[in-house]
């Protein structure tokens, strides 16, 4: 039974320095005085900023005027920049500059700014810099926030990548596209951005008469670095612009409006651009196959974080997921420290567990050398007995588990109690082999269509021997056992159950239903999960699925041609992409695991 408690004045010592460096002192000040807030329109604050970014960020010195709004506001901003032309987050994170600045630590901020089509264009490269730049800062600033610069739409869309990217063909469909991918990296990445681009379509839309852009169409005026600038100011420091005093030029009125829009988009909803989180410490573990070892696994919820685990041996690990052998059995007290640190401080969450190794080890097994879908899982005999399914507990205390297949999770283990020592089996992961039957329905009898609803078998043929029961509506149809396709004309439910008598497992079933519902429009559909195409066929390194809906907690299971399960993918968006560069050459069938639709087959060429 894993357990919150507090942690002692030693061990918060020993997190505070080993994960907050400098910043520790500040972070167990704020843990200790209960996080009482001082007044942020009183207090002066000083903070230090890197600036990576390309000419966005140049063009009239950006940072240079986040500095002189801020000092006439009465705080400070330290600060440096690498801004080339033209710059990707990729190029910084190659950039011995860009390194250089990083590395040379004590940042309470680093700001990312990409290249103005980067997140549209080249989406993946994108992400993939954002999280490089994130994990370089925090190797040498562990408490800096990673705040991305979210940019603007260009003025009347790019109309050089307007056919490739139809995204990009106005300024209202660049701009919302590029504050989404900016949202979606900030969330990933657990900061806060700076959303530059919302103060600029709110001065579009409320104020016309600013020109925000330079000529180019493309980057800022000085009206726009303005923007840019108070949307800085009150994303970093958390004040009210319209404290700032400094129009660095402007007309005063529009200075003033300009202000006014960052007041409204950023600081009256900062927390809509916050995604600092919390840590957790949450975990789970499984027997691994080493004497008394066990397996850790940190369920982070999507949390970056730190990890201390101490294994109450002497041994420590700092990775999400540690494996440890303990070498005398015993009982032992593992906890798991997590940790965030930002420019409020440390903040930690605390979790621990005891474990248990005895002179018994429990197993388990089947009365079988194969696995049907029904069948019963044992253990050895013992004073208590508890199942667990996936590491969650089953209501039974038996020294079996009858009929498995009724739990959605294929990973069982036990715990049983001898002695007053309770251990942990390793995990017995359960998955029968596939029967080879699959089916198929094409087309729509709502249309007017007849549909043929077939069964049929990997090797290529039935073997005659199987019973086959068709259903509709939930009621046999007599006079169609054992034919092996159905023809449909009406709308309903219809099942097909298949049974082989000659297999190792006679009692097991094979089940598809698939369903039409003409309803009142007269243009019905089958079963919206059972429509799926697969493109393309032949294929070489990747198949393309696509999906009407994407299938609430489906996968896709692909098997060879002698029916043994290869590959499993989540169905997590449609289309879906699947790699097939381990796969040999040859057939496979392709099929859903949950839901009622028609198997598909491709053929894997070789590219070369």
């Amino acid at each position: 039974m894993k357990r919150k408690k507090k942690l002692s004045l030693l061990r918060l010592l020993m997190i505070g320095f080993r994960f907050a460096g400098n910043k520790f002192l500040m972070g167990l000040a704020l843990i200790f005085s209960g996080l009482f807030p001082v007044s942020e329109m009183d207090a002066q604050i000083t903070y230090k900023v890197l600036f990576l970014g390309n000419s966005y960020t140049y063009v009239n010195n950006l940072p240079q005027l986040v500095h002189d709004l801020a000092l006439s506001a009465g705080d400070t901003l330290i600060f440096d920049s690498h801004t080339p032309g033209g710059y990707q987050l990729i190029d910084h994170v190659q950039d011995p500059i860009s390194q250089s600045k990083i590395m040379s630590g004590g940042w309470d901020f680093v700001v990312l700014q990409g290249q103005s089509q980067e997140p549209v264009i080249q989406m993946s490269q994108f992400y993939s810099g954002a999280n490089s730049l994130y994990n370089l800062v925090k190797q040498y600033n562990p408490c800096a926030v990673v705040m991305p610069y979210m940019s603007w739409g260009r003025k009347n869309g790019d109309a050089a990548n307007c056919a490739q990217f139809p995204v990009m063909c106005t300024y209202q469909s660049m701009d919302s596209t590029l504050r989404v991918r900016y949202m979606n990296i900030t969330a990933a990445l657990n900061t806060e951005v700076s959303p530059v681009s919302s103060v600029w379509n709110y001065l579009r839309q409320y104020h016309p008469a600013i020109e925000l852009y330079h000529p180019d169409e493309s980057h800022p005026s000085a009206e726009g670095t303005y923007a840019a600038a108070c949307s800085f100011y009150a994303a970093i420091f958390k004040k009210n612009p319209a404290m700032i005093s400094f129009n660095a030029g402007l007309n005063a009125a529009d200075a003033a409006l300009i202000r006014n829009a960052a007041k409204t988009i950023v600081y009256d909803s900062l927390p809509l651009w916050d995604f600092r989180v919390l840590p957790v410490s949450d975990f789970r573990y499984e027997a691994g196959a080493g004497n008394n070892q066990i397996n850790f696994t940190a369920i982070n919820y999507g949390i970056k974080q730190n990890y201390f685990w101490d294994f109450d041996d002497g041994s420590t690990a700092t990775t999400a997921a540690p494996s440890h052998a303990w070498i005398a059995d015993g009982s032992y007290t593992i906890s798991l420290t997590t940790s965030v640190c930002d420019y409020t401080g440390l903040h930690i969450s605390f979790t621990d567990t005891v474990i248990q190794f005895c002179s018994h080890t429990p197993t388990v097994y089947t009365s079988n050398p194969w696995l049907c879908a029904y069948d019963t899982l044992w253990t050895q005999p013992a004073t208590i007995i508890q199942w667990l399914n996936n590491g969650y507990p089953v209501a039974q205390n038996l020294p079996y588990l009858a009929d498995y297949a009724q739990y959605t999770a294929m990973s069982f283990s036990v715990l049983t109690t001898q002695n007053g020592c309770t251990e942990l089996s390793q995990p017995f992961y359960a998955m029968p082999p596939w029967s080879g039957y699959y089916f198929d329905a094409i087309g729509n009898p709502c249309i007017g269509d007849t549909v043929a609803f077939a069964v049929l078998h990997a090797s290529g043929s039935l073997t005659g021997t199987e019973h086959i029961y068709w259903f509709k509506n939930d009621t046999l149809l007599s006079w169609m056992i054992n034919e092996d396709t159905l023809f449909i004309t009406a709308e309903g439910k219809y099942e097909c159950k298949v049974v082989n008598p000659a297999s190792d497992c006679p009692a097991d079933t094979t089940a598809v239903s698939v369903t039409y519902d003409c309803g009142t429009l007269g243009a019905g559909k089958g079963n919206e999960m059972n429509e799926w195409s697969l493109f393309p066929n032949p294929a070489t390194e990747t198949v393309i699925l696509k999906f009407a809906g994407i299938p609430l907690e489906e996968q896709v299971l692909i098997y060879n041609v002698d029916g043994r399960l290869i590959k499993i993918v989540p169905v997590l968006e449609s289309p879906l992409h699947i790699n097939l560069g381990e796969l040999m050459e040859g057939i496979y069938i392709i099929k859903l695991k949950n839901k009622g639709a028609a198997v598909k087959r491709f053929i894997k060429i070789d590219s070369r």
